[in-house]
C-alpha cells in the first residue's frame, strides 16, 4: 500500500466511524479532521505496536515470533544481520575480567540469535568452534558466574546488556566474531515530506511502510483506533 493509499483509507476508516459528541458539545465536534502529520504519528504507532505484538505472541494466534512459517513471513523485512570481528570490541569496564563490549546497531529493536566462533590457541583442535551466547541480568549472573554448569564455558557464552546501546560477552576464551541476528526497528511512516519543524523519531522525509503488506489493514485499522482515543471520542460501529 502506497503512502497516498494509506492516508485515503485513513480518512475512510475514520469517517465509517459514527462518533458521539459529549454533553454540551456541538454536533459538529463529531467531526475529526487530521492533517498528514497527525495521520503519520497515529500509524508509526499502531505499526510499532502491531510489530511488538507479533514478535512476543500478544497476537490472535498466541504465538510468538519464529514460532510459524506466517509470522515470519509478516516480519522478514526487519530481520538483520551483523557479524563482529575482534577488532570491533570496545574498551569498558565489565563484571569480569574476560568481558568483552560490542556495540549494537542502532536500528536493533529484538535480538534473536546470537552466536561466537573462538579464537584462541588454549582450546586447541577446538579452536575456531561456535558457542551459543545466553542473555541473563547481572542478578542472575551474580549467582551463576562461579557455577560450572550455568557460568561461562566452552560451549556458552553469556551476554549482559551493558547500557548505552552495549553488549558485554563474558566468555572463558577469546573470542573472534561474533554473530548477531535481530529484529530491526520499523522505520516511521511518513505520508509526506515534513517541514523541517516536524519530525517522526528524528526522521521528517516521505517513507513507505516497509512491512509486509498483508500487515498493512491490520496497521490502519489499529492507527485509526489510537486516533479516536487521542482526541477522547467514544466510539460505536
Amino acid at each position: 500500500m502506497t503512502t497516498q493509499e494509506f492516508s485515503n483509507t485513513f480518512d475512510t476508516l475514520l469517517n465509517s466511524y459514527d462518533t458521539q459528541a459529549q454533553f454540551g458539545e456541538q454536533a459538529s465536534k463529531r467531526e475529526i479532521t487530521l492533517d498528514e502529520y497527525e495521520k503519520s504519528v497515529f500509524l508509526t504507532a499502531a505499526q510499532k505496536e502491531v510489530v511488538v505484538n507479533l514478535y512476543n505472541g500478544k497476537n490472535p494466534y498466541g504465538d510468538s515470533f519464529e514460532s510459524t512459517e506466517e509470522l515470519r513471513r509478516y516480519l522478514e523485512s526487519l530481520v538483520g544481520t551483523k557479524v563482529y570481528s575482534a577488532d570491533e570490541q570496545i574498551e569498558s569496564i565489565g563484571v569480569s575480567e574476560n568481558s568483552v563490549f560490542y556495540r549494537l546497531p542502532d536500528n536493533v529493536a529484538f535480538i534473536t540469535m546470537e552466536q561466537v566462533t573462538y579464537a584462541d590457541d588454549k582450546l586447541g583442535c577446538y579452536n575456531g568452534s561456535k558457542a551459543a551466547v545466553y542473555p541473563v541480568t547481572q542478578d542472575e549472573y551474580s549467582k551463576i558466574k562461579k557455577n560450572p554448569f550455568r557460568g561461562p564455558t566452552k560451549y556458552k557464552v553469556i551476554r549482559l546488556d551493558a547500557g548505552d546501546n552495549l553488549v558485554e560477552l563474558i566468555s572463558e576464551y577469546k573470542i573472534g566474531e561474533y554473530l548477531l541476528k535481530y529484529l530491526s526497528k520499523p522505520e516511521p511512516i511518513i505520508l509526506e515530506d515534513l517541514p523541517p519543524s516536524l519530525t517522526i523519531e528524528g526522521k521528517r522525509m516521505h517513507s513507505e511502510c516497509k512491512l509486509n503488506s498483508i500487515l498493512h489493514d491490520t496497521i490502519l485499522r489499529r492507527a485509526v483506533q489510537i486516533a479516536l482515543q487521542a482526541k477522547g471520542i467514544s466510539v460505536t460501529k
